[in-house]
């Protein structure tokens, strides 16, 4: 299976107007980051509408694995959920129940703004319907603590699971080497979550706070990069700015 290798960011900014700069930059996606951030549910929905008029992607990292959170980003029109803190095969599993529509998983059914509350030509059918959100809709647990690490393999192996997403910073906290993005330790690591993402041909995306660590991943087989978080490029951005003014 070959994906086209795509380029992200996290959105923390808030506000539709940020969404609208963001749609013009040539990024694939943005990951609107309801675990760090206090957005609410209609506020996402208002992000997740201007992404989709700007033909950005709009992904959610969601801050709970519980059904409601679940559930609510994806009828809200969540292209992918991002998951994070994941320490279990077992919580993977029951993920994919929430997140999926039979057969794969046990995914709740109403008419909603994923389908123009069921007045969408594409989703007359329910049977067509359910399988097309199940394709549509990625789920991609985070891979960011040793225990997910562990089991890797089982996890990246579930049906209903269409990518793993690396954390590096709390998965180096989580392996006893904080921050330390050199080590052969979280390298290896690191490496071998992409080895299970290959042998089961899901997607392998990465966060990278660094342009030239972006572009190693990426190099190495990832197939996309989550660079940094939009506030950190526009405080560089402007840093960068300023420097240059006193240097006149």
């Amino acid at each position: 299976m070959s994906i086209e290798k795509t380029i992200g960011t996290f959105f923390e900014l808030g506000g539709c107007s940020a969404v609208e700069c963001l749609a013009r930059t040539g990024l694939d996606y943005i990951i609107i980051d309801t675990e760090h951030n206090c957005f609410s549910d209609e506020t996402v929905a208002d992000y997740i509408r201007t992404a989709e008029n700007g033909n950005l992607l709009p992904y959610v990292r969601i801050g709970d694995i519980r059904r409601p959170y679940v559930l609510r980003m994806l009828d809200i029109g969540a292209r992918a959920l991002i998951v994070p803190n994941i320490r279990s095969v077992r919580e993977v599993q029951e993920l994919v129940t929430y997140a999926k529509f039979p057969p794969v998983g046990q995914r709740g059914y109403c008419p909603t703004r994923t389908s123009g509350w069921g007045a969408d030509a594409w989703a007359q059918d329910v049977q067509e319907y359910m399988s097309a959100c199940n394709q549509r809709s990625k789920l991609i647990p985070q891979c960011e603590t040793k225990e997910a690490l562990e089991s890797i393999d089982q996890i990246a192996a579930l049906d209903g699971v269409d990518g793993i997403f690396v954390g590096p910073c709390d998965l180096s906290i989580s392996l006893g080497i904080p921050l330390q993005f050199d080590s052969p330790v979280l390298i290896e690591a690191i490496e071998k979550i992409l080895c299970a993402c290959k042998k089961y041909q899901k997607e392998s995306i990465i966060f990278a706070g660094a342009p030239e660590n972006g572009k190693m991943w990426l190099q190495k087989g990832f197939d996309s990069v989550a660079y940094s978080l939009d506030t950190g490029v526009l405080i560089q951005a402007y840093q960068n700015l300023v420097q240059e003014f006193h240097k006149i």
